[in-house]
C-alpha cells in the first residue's frame, strides 16, 4: 500500500472515525457511570492537541472539535435524565483503566507544551511573513504524540535519537485553508520559502546537491538531505530537508542570526516539504552522538501544532 494511502487511512480512522464511534457507544451503553463520555472528551483533547492538523487545516480542527463538544453535551444530558442500567463492575474497571491511560497521555502532552526545559535556547524564527505550524516539536522523550523523533525506530537503530530529543519540523499553512496531501512539491506553501539562520555561528557543514523527493513515494535516503550546520561553542544548529541548489552559505562562513541561508525543500528522509531543525550539544564534531537542546521562540516551546505568525 502506498505511503500516502496509508496516511489517509490513519488520519480518517483516528481523526474522523474514532470519536463518533465513542459517542455512539456512549449512547447505547448505559451502564458505564459516565466513563464513556469522559473517555471521549479525553480522546478529543488528545486529538486536538497532538493530531496532524497540517493536512485538513485549522478551520476543520476548530469546527470538528466544537461539533463533537456539542454532541458530547447531548450525550451527557441524555445520560443524566435517563434511567441507568445495572452497573457492570468489569466494564467499569476496563473503562477506568482506559481513562487512566488516556489521562496519562494527555498530561504528558500538556507537560511538553508548558514545561521549561533546562538550558532552553531562544532562536530567531527561520521564516518570514506568513503563518507557520510546528508539526513535531517539544521534548520527544516525554510524549511521542507530540514529537516522534526520539522514539522513531529508524533513529534508534542509527543511534541518533538522543540528539533528536527536541528536533522540530515546521511547515507553512495558508491561513485556515485545507492543504490535504498535494502530489507536487510546488503545491506545498513552504516549498521554496526562504530559510533564515536561527542562530549565529560558524558554518561547519553544507550539503546542497540532493534532489527533492516526490511527496509520499517512500524509500527515502536516511539523511537530512540538503543541510546547513552552524556551530557556536559546543552547540550545533542543524537545518535540514532544504531545496536542492538553494543553499547560500559555504563551509567556513560566519552567519548572524536572521541571515538568509537557503530555501525550504523536500530532500533526504522527508515525505513532504518542510524544514527539520535541531540544536545539539556535543563535545566533539560528531554531533549526532550529542544530546538535543530545547529550542524556544518568543519564550515558548516549539510544541506540535503551535501556529506562529511572523
Amino acid at each position: 500500500m502506498k505511503e500516502r494511502t496509508q496516511l489517509i487511512i490513519r488520519l480518517i480512522s483516528t481523526h474522523i472515525v474514532l470519536i463518533p464511534v465513542l459517542i455512539f457507544t456512549s449512547l447505547i451503553v448505559n451502564r458505564d457511570s459516565f466513563l464513556l463520555p469522559a473517555i471521549t472528551q479525553t480522546a478529543l483533547l488528545i486529538i486536538y492537541l497532538s493530531g496532524y492538523w497540517e493536512f485538513p487545516g485549522l478551520r476543520i480542527r476548530w469546527s470538528y472539535c466544537l461539533s463533537i463538544e456539542f454532541l458530547l453535551l447531548i450525550v451527557l444530558f441524555r445520560k443524566i435524565f435517563s434511567q441507568a442500567g445495572e452497573t457492570n463492575c468489569y466494564l467499569i474497571i476496563a473503562l477506568s483503566l482506559l481513562q487512566a491511560y488516556l489521562l496519562i497521555r494527555l498530561i504528558r502532552i500538556i507537560i511538553v507544551i508548558f514545561r521549561r526545559d533546562k538550558d532552553s535556547f531562544e532562536i530567531v524564527f527561520p521564516f518570514r511573513q506568513g503563518k507557520y505550524m510546528v508539526t513535531d516539536g517539544g521534548n520527544s522523550r516525554i510524549s511521542r504524540l507530540m514529537n516522534y523523533h526520539f522514539f522513531s525506530p529508524v533513529h534508534k537503530k542509527n543511534k541518533t535519537n538522543l540528539s533528536m530529543l527536541f528536533a522540530t519540523d515546521i511547515v507553512k499553512i495558508n491561513n485556515f485553508k485545507s492543504n490535504f496531501l498535494p502530489l507536487q512539491n510546488e503545491d506545498y506553501p513552504v516549498f521554496g520559502e526562504k530559510v533564515y539562520s536561527p542562530t549565529g555561528g560558524l558554518v561547519v557543514k553544507v550539503v546542497d546537491k540532493i534532489e527533492d523527493n516526490i511527496p509520499y513515494v517512500g524509500n527515502y535516503p536516511y539523511n537530512t538531505g540538503n543541510t546547513v550546520v552552524i556551530q557556536k561553542d559546543n552547540r550545533y544548529m542543524l537545518i535540514g530537508h532544504l531545496k536542492m541548489n538553494s543553499v547560500k552559505v559555504r563551509t567556513g562562513d560566519y552567519v548572524n542570526a536572521g541571515d538568509m541561508i537557503a530555501e525550504a525543500g523536500n530532500s533526504g528522509y522527508s515525505e513532504r516539504p518542510h524544514i527539520h531543525m535541531q540544536l545539539i550539544e556535543s563535545a566533539t564534531d560528531n554531533y549526532w552522538k550529542g544530546v538535543g537542546v530545547s529550542i524556544q521562540f518568543r519564550k515558548k516551546n516549539l510544541y506540535k501544532n503551535r501556529v506562529i505568525d511572523v
